[in-house]
């Protein structure tokens, strides 16, 4: 798929998930959302925790805004500081927003990146409720191209967003264009031991559900070096158990009848969540 392609279908699937409250990583459930989650407020925490997040997280201020789409915790990965400037590549309804407001401070200010309008209303909305109105931010932009002006923030982080992108070594580059020298980059991302076959990488089905656009590992931290990032550092788990389809959705449904369950297994097995951080010289 081209460019736009790629991000007209990623967009329409998480305004989908903007609009219904439900998350596009989770475990599976009884009642399924439209993409590959679920909408029980329950299996949304359950989720989070797994992917390291605190339960305080889960139940203070910023809870309205975990759909369940997050693939690890980039904001402890990054260790912010009071009065840091952070952007967020790919912010959703700003779950990991709400959480660095709280660590940056008064004098910190956090700058969300999305390009989904129905997510940015729902992030703008929670951050008001949350009290963070004043120092956090959300602007519509593609991830390949930051409304964001060059060495101007301390931190960028991303949350499963970035193996959505159709040119991630653009992402990296603007990523290293905005921070400040010295700065670090920390993201949670899904990346695969190897390619996806042809086909699954196709449809539309696996870019929504954070598999599709995935890249090998050499790929991925390849074109981290390549912008320039030095000291580049990850653990990995298996993904797989954030990512079985949700059967009840008729785009999955047709997708393990080309496919064949067996199949999807196997290749879920090739699919693990990174935790990276790395910094600019």
């Amino acid at each position: 798929m081209d460019k736009e392609r790629v991000h007209d279908i990623v967009k329409a699937g998480y305004a989908a998930v903007a609009k219904e409250k439900t998350g596009c990583c989770g475990p599976p459930a009884a009642e399924a959302d439209p993409c590959c989650g679920t909408t029980s407020t329950d299996a949304r925490a359950d989720t989070a925790t797994r992917i390291g997040y605190s339960e305080q997280d889960i139940a203070g201020a910023a809870a309205d805004a975990n759909l369940g789409l997050g693939c690890g915790n980039p904001t402890a990965l990054a260790s912010l500081k009071p009065g840091e400037t952070v952007v967020d590549l790919g912010s959703g309804a700003g779950f990991d927003a709400l959480l660095s407001a709280e660590k940056l401070g008064p004098e910190g200010r956090f700058i969300g990146v999305d390009m989904t309008p129905e997510m940015l209303e729902r992030a703008r909305t929670n951050a008001v409720n949350a009290g963070h109105a004043r120092t956090v931010e959300f602007r519509e932009g593609l991830i390949e191209n930051l409304p964001v002006a060059s060495e101007s923030v301390d931190v960028v982080i991303s949350n499963c967003v970035i193996n959505l992108s159709p040119d991630k070594a653009q992402v990296f580059r603007e990523a290293f264009r905005v921070l400040k020298p010295g700065g670090r980059l920390a993201v949670s991302d899904i990346v695969l031991s190897e390619p996806l076959p042809e086909d699954i990488a196709q449809m539309a089905a696996s870019w929504i559900a954070c598999v599709g656009g995935a890249s090998t590992e050499k790929e991925y931290l390849g074109h981290m070096r390549e912008a320039g990032f030095e000291n580049v550092e990850y653990t990995r788990t298996p993904a797989a158990p954030l990512l079985t389809p949700n059967l009840q959705d008729p785009m999955w449904k047709a997708a393990v009848e080309i496919i064949g369950e067996e199949r999807i297994e196997a290749i879920a097995e090739t699919v693990f969540s990174y935790s990276i951080t790395a910094t600019k010289p």
